[in-house]
């Protein structure tokens, strides 16, 4: 089974992490994930070719892409945030370190359960829910446990983000409340 714990910095870590183990068998691959938002006139700026590159995998995926899609489809082989180090492009080494400080919290809370996991990012502008199912479904995963905040003024308990991936996503998710959105029920 592929595991991905998909949090913004907000999803507690000792919950993820016992969430995961619950369903982790040996052998199995976790992967805590983050999106972040980079501009889209940044990310073009960062090399035509992968533009072109990236265009070529939406002609091939049969699908067009917004320029922030088309910016993150480029980057996605730099998928693991720790592949960036490019001293000439100091945001994306600063974003690369938010990523990195977003998902070590969770990746740490389970290697403490003895499950090794993987951190992984995607940079977006403004489309966290999208990026999210770009990954699932790049790295063909079973199942997603996400985080509520409890914003989300139309959708409910859940926020915009949560109930997108709720509805979209291409794999089972476990939805994880903050503990005090937790009511209890008056008699």
């Amino acid at each position: 089974m592929n595991i991905l714990i998909s949090t913004d910095g907000a999803l507690n870590p000792d919950r993820a992490a016992d969430a995961a183990a619950r369903w982790y068998s040996e052998g199995d691959t976790v992967t805590v994930f983050t999106a972040m938002n980079v501009p889209a006139t940044f990310m073009r700026g960062i090399g035509d070719s992968r533009v072109k590159d990236a265009a070529q995998i939406a002609r091939e995926a049969g699908r067009t892409m917004g320029a922030g899609d088309r910016a993150a489809e480029r980057l996605i082989g730099a998928l693991p945030a720790k592949t960036i180090k490019q001293p000439d492009l100091p945001v994306v080494s600063s974003v690369a370190n938010n990523a990195v400080a977003i998902t070590k919290p969770i990746v740490e809370a389970l290697a403490n359960r003895g499950i090794e996991a993987k951190a992984r990012w995607w940079p977006t502008e403004h489309r966290a829910a999208r990026a999210v199912i770009g990954a699932v479904k790049i790295l063909n995963t079973d199942l997603v446990i996400i985080g509520t905040h409890g914003h989300g003024r139309h959708e409910g308990q859940l926020g915009s983000t949560g109930t997108k991936l709720v509805r979209n996503v291409p794999a089972s998710v476990l939805v994880l409340r903050n503990p005090t959105q937790e009511t209890t029920d008056d008699p």
